[in-house]
């Protein structure tokens, strides 16, 4: 190495050291209410809180705002603080906020055959997780009431680093202004947003050392994106999703045997193996082995056996949505296979509109309304959704052969933090991201069992839609924060 990369090298680690340093911006409180809640048959007093907070896309340089809705009690500060967040990448926090954890939940229909109210109903949530932690919803730069600035670096904010060392810096903030910063931290995203926390993991980690990180909490994780994005020539993402298919066309009734939906995932996860082992096999496989893929895979799936003769052997998560009830004239939904939508005349086999869409929508409208019950003067000014997440980068290059490292990058973490853990929670009827990418990610990991939680829920990707899995949910995340909690 040369004398000028050498302080080159120099330069840069000071610049990281001094931006790890120095101490985050103050927030800007956009409103702040004094509430009370009835949770578990306790009230509780809280202080609601709507903020941003200026972050930058290099030391010096403050270039954009982040938000945070926040839920905190006083005289706590080695009390648990819970950062959460949604995805898209372009998604503010609104969904969990609104559907599973916040003071109020929005209650949407049960049937997934509903009809769908203009607005959900929302009430006070008694079983907020507010006793056990405060709670933090974040919204990156952009989304909410949050900006990039005219002169914003927008390939650092729309790439996973720059989005994660944001929303980092947007925590830090949050913790230094409510005097936080030697409590224990959990990080719960979803969707996206699990890329999001493992990339957050080590942002916070390179920000400020001395954090307390005690817990990463994943919901519809996307860590392993190979089977997430189900690149075709890619032979391991079909017996991946075989579970869910078996689970879905189990709840539609199709499956030509009798069964439960879970029963169906079990029994398409013990047929993952001799699935693989032909795929790989490929045009070796003989005649009488195809025939006799293609028969337990149409009783798995309900996809006909000449379906699957036709596709070597394969179906796709999308061609299985349209495909499943084609005789009905319906396709499935992709985020939860429970709801249904007409099937166009022009679908083909991978194209038709998402039936869950509009379940997602009422939580969007919720919040507003929620922000307003805050003191937010401009409520309906918070954005819920912000489009323009096709130029998002993902890695070096974002080559089509990318190994995306996210679950490695969380591992190493954990490895260097002892009593750092991970819940990764799935529902049942997710077309996106499925149960069976969930027990692939531990399949391949060397996490040992006692660092980690492997649930999965009877719904979709969103699965505190469902009101079972909702209450599931909550227990599942209560026992995860108080086991440990104080360490």
């Amino acid at each position: 190495m040369t004398m000028r990369a050498v302080w080159g090298l120099a330069m840069l680690l000071a610049a990281a050291t001094a931006s790890a340093q120095s101490p985050p911006p103050a927030p800007t409180v956009k409103a702040r209410s004094e509430q009370t809640a009835v949770i578990r048959d306790q009230q509780l007093a809280y202080t609601a809180e709507v903020g941003l907070v200026p972050v930058a896309s290099k030391p010096g340089r403050q270039d954009a705002t982040a938000g945070y809705v926040s839920y905190s009690r006083a005289g706590a500060a080695n009390r648990p603080v819970l950062f959460v967040f949604n995805g898209g990448p372009g998604a503010a926090s609104a969904y969990l906020q609104m559907g599973a954890l916040g003071p109020f939940r929005a209650r949407v229909p049960q049937d997934p055959t509903a009809p769908l109210p203009a607005a959900a109903d929302v009430a006070a949530n008694p079983d907020t997780l507010l006793d056990v932690a405060d709670l933090v919803f974040l919204d990156p730069p952009g989304t909410g009431f949050s900006a990039l600035g005219t002169d914003a670096d927008t390939a650092f904010y729309r790439s996973v680093k720059g989005d994660a060392d944001a929303v980092a810096q947007l925590a830090r903030g949050w913790l230094a202004a409510h005097g936080r910063a030697g409590a224990p931290l959990y990080i719960l995203g979803e969707s996206y947003g699990t890329i999001r926390a493992a990339a957050m993991v080590d942002a916070l980690r390179e920000q400020d050392s001395a954090l307390r990180l005690r817990g990463v909490l994943l919901l519809g994780q996307a860590l392993n994106m190979i089977e997430t994005s189900q690149r075709p020539d890619n032979v391991v993402t079909y017996p991946v999703s075989l579970p869910t298919l078996a689970a879905i066309a189990c709840y539609h009734h199709v499956r030509p045997a009798p069964c439960t939906p879970e029963g169906s995932a079990r029994e398409a996860s013990a047929y993952a193996e001799p699935y693989l082992t032909a795929l790989f096999r490929g045009r070796a496989l003989d005649a009488a082995g195809r025939a006799s893929v293609a028969a337990k895979l149409q009783a798995l799936t309900g996809i006909s056996r000449s379906y699957y003769l036709a596709h070597d052997l394969r179906i796709s998560k999308e061609q299985f949505r349209v495909e499943l009830l084609r005789a009905q004239g319906k396709v499935l939904g992709r985020y939860d296979a429970r709801y249904t939508a007409p099937r166009p005349a022009d679908a083909g086999e991978t194209v038709g509109p998402d039936a869950f869409s509009a379940v997602s929508d009422l939580y969007g409208k919720a919040v507003i309304g929620q922000l307003a019950r805050i003191g937010v003067a401009d409520a309906a000014a918070y954005k819920v959704i912000v489009r323009g997440g096709d130029d998002w980068r993902y890695g070096s290059g974002d080559s089509p052969f990318n190994d995306w490292p996210f679950m490695a990058r969380l591992e190493r973490a954990m490895t260097a933090t002892p009593g750092l853990r991970l819940f990764v929670g799935t529902g049942l009827y997710d077309l996106t991201t499925t149960v069976g990418a969930a027990d692939y990610l531990f399949a391949q990991s060397d996490l040992a069992p006692d660092r980690y939680r492997n649930r999965r829920y009877p719904a979709g990707h969103v699965a505190y839609s469902d009101d079972t899995s909702w209450r599931m949910l909550i227990a599942d995340l209560r026992a995860f924060l108080t086991t440990g909690a104080g360490r």
